[in-house]
């Protein structure tokens, strides 16, 4: 499979998937240490988890790639979205509790200077459409991650 993405996206990618890796190896001098730690807090046996659901009629496939825990406790995760023939790679946030905060997922697959976003694709099919994608993302895909 083949992701395209701007390179605004992929430097923030970047640096998110650096920060989250580093905040947890801050405390660890060994390697062998960082690597249990990282494996204990549950990251490498949800990597690579599939979520999938229908909405309108269409298959939604969400993959999910990683968390990262913000200072104030949010936690955000960052997914891969395949709809409506466009792939989204983005990020929604939950409370320290697991509510869901914020949803962005830009396209990856959209021309140059365009925004498209899937919460942005789902509004326009229909508000009840972004509302049930909000919906399963409540009831399984963040229980399914959360800690």
């Amino acid at each position: 499979m083949k992701i395209i993405i701007t390179e605004r996206q992929y430097r923030q990618y970047i640096s998110l998937l650096k920060e989250s890796v580093y905040d947890v190896a801050d405390d660890d001098d060994d390697n062998d240490d960082f690597l249990k730690n990282y494996r204990r807090g549950g990251v490498v046996d949800k990597e690579g988890m599939v979520f999938k659901t229908e909405i309108g009629s269409m298959p939604l496939v969400l993959t999910y790639s990683h968390k990262n825990i913000l200072e104030n406790g949010d936690l955000e995760y960052y997914c891969e979205v395949v709809f409506y023939g466009d792939e989204f790679l983005g990020v929604f946030v939950t409370d320290k509790r697991g509510y869901l905060i914020d949803v962005d997922f830009p396209s990856v697959i959209s021309e140059v200077g365009e925004d498209i976003r899937l919460q942005n694709v789902l509004k326009e099919m229909g508000s009840k459409y972004y509302y049930e994608f909000e919906h399963w993302l409540d009831s399984e895909v963040i229980p399914s991650l959360h800690d």
